[in-house]
């Protein structure tokens, strides 16, 4: 009997290892075995600069400054790394990683306390860690110095602290959500849509059927939003300060919105160049080298739609002036070209649901054969999982669903797509448990004998 009560503990133990130990192995691997020249985008320039003294700065668009240009958790975990083990070092490099892969296993952990709250099956539970353990996408996020191996480890920790919260509207819940959420917005705001979705799913498809519930549930609620917003409040007023204006932790939705909608734009940052594919056929590189020098070959949309007068100009305003520069200028060739806006929303749409073609990194089968097969999946299990576990994912589906509307409409990456994996993958495994019980039925009915543990 103990050795039955065990032997899951034991296995998932395994899983959480698997995860880490994968994503550490997957970071040696590519790097060679040396982090001394790992490439930390703007993250490492505010990183060393909040090390130097020079607040929480950046060059951005033809200038140099204190910025809100990224949210702040990540670049400030960075640079606590620098000052640790030595600004720019290897070793400081490895830690960050390795605190990366850690969050991998939290991620992992998340993924199945959330798919044992929804299945309710104990080894549908472990498959769904299993495979979130070694997904290659989440695995290969864990090597570079981005958010998104943070932003996914918080979101999933959030749908299981608001499943709780549905579950148990009391104050230690709400607070323990709150400060998820305040801490998820301070890596992406974008993924602050779950807030959004939640509220909706609760107040549409989970509805607590007593009124007693409904008040409770509420109040609760009620907390959570002020966790949340006592939370983010001391970078919002950071940005007040420094920027003389209210800013939502980051300051570049216009730029973001022009890269995404400008004239010579694909829908994303990227540029698509036929030297992309010559990079990627280069076979006296190994296939991380290539895919390293054809994301380089590709560049930013900002190399060929922003002229050098255009970042002079554009240099003189303040930051968030910057940017709404930006903006005014891409509406104004949108008015002008109405229809060229729709299709590079319905453009953007099948990038972030099916392959992002703008994007290197989306061009190879090991990319595109495990996402393409996990988007397949997962659709088929939304259709074949029962009724009580699509009201349970309501939640997190309705934020799925406003997230991939707010990148249709402004600019997409297959970045932003990496938080949902271990949801679409709780939906495949979901619906892969409900067709094997409906067909299970089915034989049992006919009177054929089928083994009780099927």
């Amino acid at each position: 009997m103990n050795d039955r009560r065990t032997h899951p503990r034991t296995l998932y133990w395994c899983i959480i290892g698997l995860a880490i130990l994968a994503r550490l192995g997957a970071v040696w691997i590519l790097l060679n075995g040396s982090a001394a020249d790992v490439y930390t985008y703007e993250h490492g320039e505010i990183a060393r600069n909040l090390c130097a003294g020079k607040g929480f700065s950046v060059e951005l668009l033809g200038t140099w400054g204190v910025t809100s240009q990224q949210a702040p958790l990540v670049p400030y975990l960075l640079a606590g790394c620098y000052v640790l083990l030595g600004v720019g070092t290897a070793a400081a490099h490895w830690l960050f990683l390795g605190i990366q892969s850690v969050e991998g296993g939290v991620m992992v952990a998340a993924t199945m306390a959330l798919a044992s709250r929804v299945i309710g099956k104990p080894k549908w539970t472990l498959f769904t860690g299993l495979m979130v353990a070694i997904y290659p996408t989440l695995v290969y996020s864990a090597t570079h110095v981005q958010v998104v191996s943070t932003a996914t480890m918080l979101l999933v920790c959030l749908f299981v602290a608001l499943f709780d919260l549905r579950e148990s509207p009391n104050r230690r819940n709400a607070i323990h959500a709150g400060l998820i959420m305040g801490l998820m917005t301070l890596t992406d705001p974008i993924l602050a849509l779950a807030g959004v979705g939640t509220t909706l799913a609760w107040l549409i498809f989970d509805r607590p059927e007593m009124q007693s519930q409904r008040v409770e549930l509420i109040k609760a609620w009620a907390v959570l939003v002020v966790v949340s917003v006592l939370t983010i409040s001391p970078w919002i007023v950071r940005n007040a300060v420094v920027h003389g204006r209210f800013v939502f932790v980051k300051s570049t939705f216009g730029y973001a919105f022009w890269q995404g909608n400008n004239k010579l734009s694909v829908g994303t940052d990227k540029v698509m160049r036929e030297s992309v594919k010559t990079a990627l056929a280069d076979t006296s590189l190994s296939m991380n080298e290539r895919l390293w020098m054809a994301r380089h070959e590709a560049g930013c949309v900002d190399d060929i739609a922003l002229t050098k007068r255009d970042k002079q100009e554009l240099g003189q305003l303040p930051e968030v002036e910057r940017s709404e520069e930006l903006f005014r200028r891409v509406q104004q060739e949108l008015s002008a070209d109405p229809g060229r806006y729709q299709e590079l929303c319905l453009r953007r749409l099948r990038f972030f649901l099916w392959v992002d073609e703008s994007n290197p990194k989306t061009a190879v089968l090991y990319y595109r054969i495990p996402h393409i097969s996990l988007t397949i999946f997962s659709l088929i299990g939304l259709v074949t999982m029962d009724g009580r576990m699509r009201k349970k994912l309501a939640m997190v589906m309705i934020a799925f669903l406003l997230t991939t509307i707010f990148h249709a409409l402004t600019i997409t990456a297959p970045r932003f797509h990496l938080p949902w994996e271990p949801f679409l993958m709780i939906w495949a495994v979901a619906g892969a448990s409900s067709l094997c019980v409906t067909i299970r039925d089915a034989i049992l009915k006919s009177g054929m004998v089928v083994p009780q543990n099927a």
